[in-house]
């Protein structure tokens, strides 16, 4: 019996053949893996001769940091820094990824890449204390990726993002970017209005936006709290509250150091640089390219 729903309401369509008993007749199904998805992350593949290998070395380290509102956390971090360090690369290079796990770390660490088309098992698999792993793959398809701790033989992989590790891989295509078009109206010399494009460079100033959110107790990751969806911080590249303007924007705007002060946000004083907020600058008339990625567990606008 098979149930669809259509416009909110159910019908039942009744068969008489099995169809456990079709397949069974037709000798059973193949599931078929498509190849690029099939590979594994050698670094010794044929295919990557002559092309352009970058190298992208990471270290698995847990640290503690401050939130800028809810004291300090206990983070894991790729190479001491949240978001990890941007992989950048162009279609078609190699990206020969290497995660070390420092003696003394407590617990084993991995790094999925998701602008790889190759198999999680055994390419992802845990780095333990003390010890390296090296993959390689080919960059096939332009875009912003997520790269994170894998779950393959990691324990509490949501821990292990959710407190840190995660960062972004960006493939610029092969040909270039395009350039932007600008669209709009303008008043002819005869009265009529007409379309007006404006077309600016391939060249732009670029932004990286990534989000995640901080599930805290007492300093550490609560799961519980992650599955309530009741976050303690929402963080854009790795910092709550970041976008709250302070005594150098302040000054910078309007002169008086003393606007704009945000209830939630009380380190205005320019000296305290941790707590610096990022707002993005840009001049009138430019091409920008902002790159955004959500790493965390709600959607963000």
């Amino acid at each position: 019996t098979f149930t669809a729903q259509l416009s909110a309401t159910a019908f039942d369509v009744k068969s008489d053949v099995s169809a456990l008993q079709k397949i069974r007749d037709m000798g059973g199904l193949e599931l078929v893996m498509p190849g690029a998805f099939a590979a594994t992350g050698d670094c010794d593949a044929a295919e990557f001769a002559g092309r352009t290998v970058v190298e992208f070395n990471l270290t698995g380290e847990s640290i503690t940091l401050p939130t800028g509102l809810a004291g300090d956390y206990n983070a894991m971090t790729f190479s001491e820094q949240i978001p990890g360090p941007t992989l950048r690369v162009t279609q078609g290079d190699v990206v020969k990824m290497t995660l070390t796990v420092p003696d003394g770390e407590a617990t084993p660490h991995g790094n999925d890449m998701h602008a790889s088309q190759v198999t999680a098992v055994p390419t992802f698999g845990a780095v333990q204390p003390g010890t390296s792993k090296t993959y390689c793959y080919i960059a096939e398809v332009p875009g912003v990726y997520k790269y994170h701790c894998s779950g393959v033989n990691v324990a509490a992989m949501d821990q292990h993002v959710l407190q840190g590790m995660y960062g972004i891989a960006i493939v610029d295509p092969i040909d270039g970017y395009s350039k932007l078009m600008v669209e709009k109206t303008a008043v002819n010399a005869n009265g009529d209005v007409t379309r007006d494009r404006q077309f600016y460079s391939a060249d732009a100033l670029e932004f990286q936006l990534q989000y995640n959110q901080l599930y805290l107790t007492d300093g550490n990751y609560d799961q519980g709290k992650m599955m309530a969806h009741a976050h303690t911080l929402t963080t854009v590249n790795g910092q709550a509250l970041g976008y709250v303007p302070n005594e150098i924007h302040n000054l910078l705007n309007n002169g008086d150091v003393n606007k704009n002060i945000f209830f939630l946000q009380p380190w205005n004083s320019m000296g305290l640089h941790q707590y610096q907020s990022q707002l993005l600058f840009t001049p009138t008339g430019v091409h920008n390219r902002i790159f955004v990625e959500n790493h965390g567990n709600e959607p963000v606008f």
